[in-house]
This record gives structure tokens, sequence and C-alpha cells, in this order.
């Protein structure tokens, strides 16, 4: 109670009252960090960009479990999804949904590949069995509101089982979305996890829907043809965009407190 904090401090080596302004600074940034973030700062940039509005459909029934494509055609599906967003220029909006039996929207349009991306990995096998497109297509659609330059990224096995596909087409038509097909699977086809059935691609479906609606159509089997057949329908335009800034001053401010967090920690502490 009564301790010569000045003598223990020579003694132990120990600076009992530092001013520590490395650790002032840090908190300062951090909190000017998440006032940006919760104010919702962005800049506006004019940039070449994407004429068209994306929504990325991705086949999660229990079809895409087959493992003709390894580790499954799902994560295949998934990696080829963010394949094509790395290659969109800045400033495009993007949504994702996942579909089986029922649709689940994972992702409004937003310009944020970051965001786009983590919805992405969060998608697993749907609850609901049935690969019902034309649902899914219909939630899309709802997604682009009144966007005129609208195309879908449907990335299937082609296992349809709900609708058949002429409506499928006919709904398209109507709306005016450009439909891009790629197909994950192959002719042989794979053994579908806990049904002990041979699950196959059905190009025919995938190859309909996407001639009729002025779309390409895509195999997911070889990623270097992908890749460059990505770049024939990302059509390009120069216009301003206006990009969101708030999450990557929240990765800032994860990154400081980690830092403020070790200095805090180790302050009294010698690194083996």
């Amino acid at each position: 109670m009564f301790s010569n904090f000045k003598a223990m401090q020579r003694f132990y080596g120990i600076e009992f009252f530092s001013k520590n302004l490395a650790l002032l600074y840090i908190h300062l940034i951090i909190l000017i960090l998440i006032v940006f973030a919760l104010a919702g700062i962005g800049v506006s940039v004019e940039t070449d960009t994407s004429s068209f509005s994306y929504v990325i459909l991705i086949d999660n029934s229990q079809s895409m479990s087959a493992h003709d494509l390894l580790p499954n055609r799902l994560s295949v599906a998934k990696e080829e999804a963010k394949r094509f967003i790395d290659m969109l220029p800045t400033g495009v909006e993007i949504g994702v949904i996942s579909f089986s039996g029922e649709s689940k929207v994972h992702q409004i349009l937003d310009t944020s590949k970051i965001k786009t991306k983590l919805a992405i990995d969060a998608i697993n096998f749907g609850e609901v069995s049935g690969t019902n497109v034309h649902n899914a297509l219909i939630t899309a659609n709802n997604i682009f509101q009144n966007r005129q330059m609208k195309a879908v990224i449907l990335i299937s096995d082609g296992q349809l089982n709900v609708v058949e596909a002429p409506e499928v087409i006919r709904y398209l038509n109507r709306n005016n979305i450009i439909v891009n097909t790629i197909g994950v699977g192959t002719i042989e086809g794979g053994v579908v996890e806990g049904l002990n059935m041979i699950s196959k691609i059905d190009e025919d479906f995938l190859k309909a829907i996407s001639f009729n609606s002025n779309g390409q159509f895509f195999m997911a089997e070889n990623p270097e043809e992908l890749r460059s057949s990505f770049e024939e329908i990302i059509i390009q335009t120069r216009k301003e965009v206006s990009i969101d800034l708030s999450l990557y001053f929240l990765i800032g401010v994860i990154i400081l407190l980690s830092i403020s967090w070790i200095l805090y920690t180790l302050r009294f502490r010698i690194i083996p």
C-alpha cells in the first residue's frame, strides 16, 4: 500500500506508470476507423466496369455431393463462382443465391467482392430436396428489381426435377434475363453421397436455357478454358462507380485491435 514505486521500478526493471503513446495512437486510430465504418463512407471513381448486374445461382441440392469432380461438385461450384468474381472489374453489382428445393438469398446486389466471396463460402447443402431452377430465377429477378442489364450465372449439374425447361425459358424471355450456365459434373457421373445412386450432368438442359436466353454454356472440367470464357461474358463500359469502404475500415479495426492486444499482453513479458 505504501510502496516506493521508484525503488521498485529500479529493482524489477518495470515502469509502472509508463506513458505508452504507441497504444494511445493505436486506440485513437481504432476509434476513427469505427466512426468511418459506421458513417458508411465510400468513394466514387470513374472506371471500366461491367454494364451488367450479376446474380450467381449455385445449385446446392443433394446431387451436388457427387465426387466425379473433387472434392465434390458443390465445392467446385463455389470455387468457380469465386473465380468469376475475381475476374469482374471494380464496381459491378453481384448477388448470390443457393437453391435446391427452395432458394436462399445469401447476398443482395453489392459491389463488395469480399462480402460476396464470404457469402459463397457460407453455402452448404440445402435442407429441402429437389432442384427448383425456376424458383431460383424468380428470386434472382426479385433481387434485380428495376435493373435493365441483368445476367445470371447458373452453376449446376442441370438435374432439373421441378418445373419443365420450356416454362423456365418462357420466364427468362418475359423478364429479359440472360443466363450463362456452368455445368458441374461429368457425362459418366458420380455417386451421390448417402443415396448410393449415380448422378450425371444434364448438359441438354443447361445448354437449352443459356441458348434461349442469349447466354453461353461452359463446363467446369477445364478451369483454364473456363477462365478465358468468362472474359467473353463480361461486357465492359466506362462509368462512375461507388465503392463502399466500411468493410475495409472494420478489417483495419480488427487488425489494430489484435496488435493492441499483443502489445498489452507482452508488455511485461520476455519473448523466449
